[in-house]
């Protein structure tokens, strides 16, 4: 046994260490999952005169599960032990505590004595959306396998640390776009300019960390103060440039 209870298999294939020893190894797929997710939802929504709207949504919440960790619904990883499914019992790596996100609305409508002035003051629409939350959950993993199975090598952790416990950043992004009407043709045709743009910070978003530790002997590992980012599937700052026509 390691210390932490986890069974370690032989590497010798015969009839006293397998019960079915013509097979080197045997993947079971299961579907016994079980997870729970609690959460607080609050939204707030306000709508001003002449074209004003914000409207935000905050979540606080947490996921726990025993399913295979990954973010698909084509794929998954092996269980760490695979005589107990409890042992995988931990946050969910979508387990996002907190997330928020925020819209608005800017298309304001002005009267002025200057023709030029007011007709540049108006038709113009801003759409702005915010979305700040925390970052993905990291499974910290071991350079080498500890318990002799070789299909639960690259998920294996080191002794007593839970699934799931180290933390990406956290995510902003901020999106955005300007429509201006051109002018209007039988109160019903209205050519539109638009620009819009992804990511307008060029926020660097890492949605994964290079989470894997050197252990010793034993299983143990001391964990690192920071791990490198590894990668990111979220884009970097995209600008889109295009005309349109309402009718």
């Amino acid at each position: 046994m390691l210390g932490d209870g986890r069974p370690i298999f032989s590497t010798a294939i015969n009839a006293a260490t397998r019960l079915f020893p013509q097979f080197n190894a045997i993947t079971l797929q299961d579907i016994g999952a079980v997870t729970s997710y609690n959460a607080l939802v609050v939204n707030f929504q306000h709508r001003w005169s002449r074209g004003y709207l914000i409207s935000a949504s905050y979540t606080w919440s947490h996921s726990i599960s025993d399913a295979p960790d990954v973010n698909s619904f084509e794929q998954n990883l092996a269980i760490e032990d695979p005589t107990s499914r409890l042992r995988d019992r931990g946050n969910s790596i979508v387990n996002r505590p907190q997330a928020l996100t925020i819209s608005s609305v800017i298309a304001p409508e002005v009267k002025l004595d200057n023709r030029f002035l007011n007709r540049l003051a108006n038709d113009n629409e801003l759409a702005i959306l915010g979305n700040i939350s925390s970052g993905d959950q990291q499974n910290i993993t071991a350079n080498a396998p500890l318990n002799g199975d070789s299909s639960t090598a690259s998920v294996q952790r080191p002794l007593f640390i839970g699934r799931d416990t180290v933390r990406g950043p956290n995510i902003y992004q901020i999106d955005m776009r300007y429509t201006r009407t051109i002018f209007t043709l039988w109160e019903r045709v209205r050519p539109k300019f638009l620009a819009e743009a992804n990511n307008v910070f060029n926020h660097r978003n890492i949605t994964s960390l290079n989470a894997v530790v050197p252990v010793n002997a034993a299983g143990a590992a001391t964990l690192p103060t920071i791990f490198p980012p590894l990668s990111t599937v979220l884009e970097g700052r995209i600008i889109q440039l295009g005309v349109r026509v309402d009718w």
